[in-house]
């Protein structure tokens, strides 16, 4: 079934829930249904709301498939979760601070699952570079051929950073203590290193804003200097490019990997913000 969203009304639906919805729908194959949530009552969408622009993006044939759900939901889910990380502890909201820390946590494992059971272009082995391909890609990225699909060498050094740094300041998190007025869910595992660790977490930050600003700024020269918007791709799974502009394998998966990506993301969740509940009730 052909999915059309033409802009005809201005009193479609604007939930974000409902976009995130079909986005789960159109990957799971269950295209009709996405089409009446699409368009309810006969309605068409909008241009400018998500959820057909989604559905625009999946079933176009010339766009290559990259990013699994699984991962895009990775990768949202920890952009937000580190805001808030950081956000809430500069403003003294250590209850808020610790949920979104574990939230860290929980996500980077399932990353680290998924590196190896994900898609084609989210597994370690498909993008991760060696210094001397790297280089070689470095003299040629100012060429105007077609651009590979999935992660670059140079970004690959990123993904790794990013994903270090975040893992480091998520498993540190658990077991430090400020000695005055906060201890995490584990500190009382390692009274005597709480503090120790609980400085060394924080002197984390000092890596963990400089990379975050350069993987915005690397956003922002790919959408303004080379015209491919990341960020979109990241969003509908596609390649923002034609396919005579960009090339690579495809990166869907099945509806069962689909389902154990999404159950491995719920219950990693659920289990470090569990982890709360092993602090001693004196703490």
């Amino acid at each position: 079934q052909n999915i059309s969203c033409q802009p005809t009304r201005k009193t479609a639906p604007k939930s974000h829930l409902r976009a995130l919805h079909i986005i789960v729908m159109v990957d799971m194959g269950f295209k009709p249904v996405a089409n009446r949530l699409c368009n309810p009552a006969g309605m068409q969408c909008r241009r400018n709301l998500g959820a057909h622009y989604i559905m625009q993006d999946q079933d176009r044939p010339d766009r290559l498939f990259v990013w699994d759900l699984p991962l895009r939901m990775f990768h949202w889910g920890l952009a937000i979760a580190v805001v808030v990380a950081v956000v809430s502890v500069e403003n003294d909201r250590m209850d808020i601070h610790e949920r979104a820390g574990l939230t860290v946590l929980g996500l980077i494992g399932f990353r680290i699952i998924w590196g190896f059971l994900g898609g084609h272009h989210a597994r370690f082995a498909n993008f991760l570079s060696g210094p001397l391909r790297t280089l070689a890609w470095l003299r040629q990225c100012g060429d105007h051929g077609p651009r590979h699909a999935g992660h670059s060498p140079l970004a690959s050094w990123s993904v790794l950073a990013l994903l270090g740094i975040t893992g480091y300041m998520a498993t540190t998190g658990p077991w430090s203590s400020d000695g005055i007025l906060y201890d995490a869910p584990l500190a009382h595992l390692v009274p005597h290193l709480s503090g120790t660790i609980g400085e060394w977490h924080h002197r984390g930050k000092i890596l963990l804003i400089p990379l975050v600003l350069l993987h915005l700024a690397a956003i922002l020269i790919y959408k303004f200097y080379k015209k491919t918007p990341l960020t979109k791709a990241m969003i509908s799974g596609r390649a923002s490019e034609s396919s005579s502009q960009i090339t690579g394998a495809d990166g869907s998966i099945s509806k069962q990997r689909l389902v154990m990506g999404l159950v491995l993301i719920f219950a990693l969740q659920a289990a470090t913000h569990c982890l709360p509940l092993l602090r001693p009730s004196f703490y």
